[in-house]
């Protein structure tokens, strides 16, 4: 007796409105439209038989790579199955498996589900592209899958692939080879560090060296005293000029000075050009005394004749004129008449007043002498009071020019002086001297260039200073014996500096091989000794260690290509099991056409037909590839197991044609009637029809029909 269902308890959820309990028979008919809970009772099945989620094609959640294939309703219920145990075994949503029962039961294979379950009308094995691919045929044809599971333990590809050709292992470095590259480089450096360790066994050189730095470096110390001190003079120096430098005269000093002395020379030759002008100026005041004298005298008295101030015989011609023009003017116009007439009696006034009055004698005699001194002075005739007062004009202006200049003299001649005083001054202030006019530009200059000198030698001080490169609080005020040679100074640093480099190489040299024989034995210890007996020890290990790995290498490749030789007698048995009467004959029950299976190089499966005519399944169309797909899956559950089972159909004959839909049920029926039970589920009407007609009629098979509300 093979596998068989007992009974299904399948609790109410999701669309399943009522318990699901149910005694199957040989052959069974699950019947329901929609929400009616048909695919819920399937689900609940393989959620309790069979194991679900990762590397199974019962996929619950869904992945970045794949899809989910059943919802996740998380049902609970039991089912009992018998021909696993000697008792009915139980089935629940935390109970084992049928997978689990493959330890115990060489017939049952490990994706025992992909057999007995067609899940929503896809009948195929696998996703490859003809439906079954290699993998399934192998599983189910050929000892499970042997050779793949031999090959699995050989996981690394580079070994698979390597040759091995006269001791010599070729192969791309990853895994295993990459690991023996290691330990061979690993071998090959603690050899070499082995090497190192025997030829620096002396420290001659080290100590050879470190004398000679010991020697440089005390020549150096006495150098670095001579320098201190070196430096010590010259800040002593440096400040002392400075001193001497806060002495002299600032530059604005210097520069106040010299616009003095340039504004006291500028002032000095405008005082001579003054003086010059003095001197070209006759000297006019006894004639300005007098003829002011004279003027007052002259022009006060009454008595003198106006008729020398304004000449009668011009008042008697207008007169005469106005007169003419008043008689003319009568007979044109009357206020020309009139006016001609007023200037005629004008005249007539002006005659009246100009009349000489008589002159007494004292005041005659005084214009006289008057007019003759005028006339001495000044070289000519005094006619009238407009000539004395013209010549008076004349020297007034003389008088208040000469009286400005020499104002303009004696200002100027003060402003010498008081300039002439501060730059004496100035010049006395930093050179305890009186310095005549001269020499104070020579002087200046001096001052001068006795700062420019002291500046440039305190620059020169500074950069010596600077050179040497030593701290304030680190001189030395007292003279060593030796003498500061920088020369021989520099000579002696870069012959340290050598030396430095030469023996810190020596140095390094040693500590790197006790740091790489301390990391390469993992011995952190400073005792020689020590270190070598662990190098040695570390070889060792490293040499076992790459002959396992040689040797994992050599038997991996060798069983590799045992397993490929063995392969390709596995392929001859593929032939001869897909050449079965397993195989053919309900290949050819089913479809009627089909004879024959074979695979092509790639392990996919081409059909043939009686008239030898070749056909690749997966260029066949839906209905034809589901035909093929269910007789493979009995045949493949038949050599595989060995004895009958059950199956699951979840509408698998959906997308065949209504012929082929009689082929498939009829050879359902004739698998119930050799043993297998099989529960089909359909909302199809033309399916449940075929089934009534098929089950009802054969009275030698149990056939139940259940329909879902």
């Amino acid at each position: 007796m093979g596998i068989r269902i007992e009974r299904i308890d399948i609790n109410r959820g999701g669309p399943l409105r009522n318990d699901f309990s149910f005694e199957p028979e040989e052959l069974n008919l699950i019947y329901g439209y929609n929400e009616t809970g048909k695919t819920y009772i399937v689900e609940a099945i393989i959620e309790l038989l069979f194991r679900t989620g990762k590397n199974t094609p019962w996929i619950i959640n869904r992945t970045r790579a794949q899809e989910p294939t059943i919802r996740k309703w998380n049902p609970r219920g039991k089912i009992l199955v018998s021909g696993l145990e000697n008792d009915t075994t139980v089935f629940t949503s935390g109970s084992r498996k049928l997978e689990d029962f493959g330890s115990s039961d060489e017939n049952i294979p490990d994706d025992l589900s992909r057999l007995m379950v067609v899940r929503g009308g896809d009948t195929r094995l696998s996703r490859e592209r003809d439906g079954v691919g290699d993998r399934i045929l192998r599983t189910y044809l050929s000892g499970k899958g042997i050779l793949d599971d031999i090959e699995k333990n050989i996981s690394q590809e580079t070994v698979k692939k390597a040759v091995i050709e006269g001791g010599i292992i070729e192969a791309k470095q990853t895994g295993l080879i990459d690991d023996r590259l290691k330990i061979q480089k690993e071998i090959e450096f603690l050899d070499s560090l082995q090497q190192k360790v025997d030829e620096n066994a002396s420290l001659s050189t080290v100590n050879s060296l470190e004398k000679t730095k010991k020697d440089i470096e005390e020549q150096l110390k006495k150098l670095e005293n001579a320098k201190r001190f070196k430096a010590f003079s010259l800040n002593s120096e440096l400040k002392k000029l400075e001193l001497e430098k806060n002495t002299l005269p600032s530059g604005n000093e210097l520069e106040k000075l010299g616009t003095d002395i340039s504004l006291y020379r500028v002032k000095l030759s405008n005082l001579k050009d003054i003086e010059e002008k003095l001197k070209d100026i006759a000297d006019p005041e006894d004639n300005y005394e007098w003829i002011k004298a004279a003027r007052e005298e002259y022009l006060s008295h009454p008595e003198v004749p106006l008729k020398k101030l304004f000449s009668d015989r011009i008042i008697l011609s207008l007169l005469v004129l106005f007169i003419l023009l008043t008689a003319a003017a009568g007979f044109f116009s009357r206020p020309l008449t009139l006016i001609s007439a007023a200037g005629a009696l004008i005249c007539l006034i002006l005659l009246s007043r100009i009349r000489p009055e008589p002159v007494s004698a004292p005041a005659e005699m005084r214009r006289t002498g008057i007019e003759k001194e005028f006339h001495r002075r000044f070289s000519r005739e005094l006619t009238d009071p407009a000539v004395l007062q013209v010549e008076y004009q004349k020297m007034e202006k003389k008088h208040f020019h000469l009286e400005s200049l020499r104002e303009s003299f004696r200002q100027m001649n003060h402003d010498i002086r008081m300039i002439e005083t501060e730059i004496f001054s100035g010049i006395h202030a930093f050179s305890g001297e009186n310095v005549n006019a001269d020499l104070w530009d020579e002087k200046i200059e001096s001052v001068r260039k006795a700062k420019r000198d002291i500046e440039e030698t305190v620059i020169s001080i500074k950069g010596v200073l600077a050179s040497l490169n030593v701290a304030s609080d680190s001189y030395l005020t007292e003279a060593p014996h030796e003498e500061w040679d920088q020369k021989m100074y520099l000579m002696l640093k870069d012959e340290l500096e050598s030396v430095t480099v030469d023996l810190d190489r020596e140095k390094r040299n040693i500590e790197s091989l006790k740091t790489d024989v301390s990391r390469a034995t993992g011995l952190n210890s400073l005792d020689i000794r020590q270190l070598l007996t662990a190098l040695k020890s570390r070889r060792e290990t490293a040499g076992n260690r790459y002959r396992e790995i040689t040797a994992k290498i050599l038997a991996d490749n060798t069983v590799y290509r045992a397993v490929c030789e063995f392969r390709s007698k596995e392929n001859t048995r593929l032939e001869e099991a897909l050449e079965s009467e397993e195989i053919t004959s309900p290949l050819y029950r089913i479809t009627g056409r089909y004879t024959g299976l074979k695979m092509d190089d790639e392990g996919y499966l081409i059909l043939r037909t009686p008239d030898e005519e070749s056909y690749p399944l997966e260029r066949l169309s839906t209905g034809a590839a589901e035909q093929i797909y269910v007789a493979l899956r009995t045949g493949f559950a038949e050599r595989s197991i060995g004895e009958p089972a059950f199956l699951v159909l979840d509408d698998a004959f959906q997308h065949s044609d209504w012929q082929r839909r009689k082929n498939l049920v009829d050879h359902t029926v004739e698998l119930a009637r050799s043993g297998w039970q099989v529960f089909y589920f359909t909302m199809d009407e033309h399916l449940r029809k075929l089934f009534d007609e098929s089950g009802k009629g054969l009275s030698k098979i149990a056939y139940r029909c259940v329909t879902l509300n």
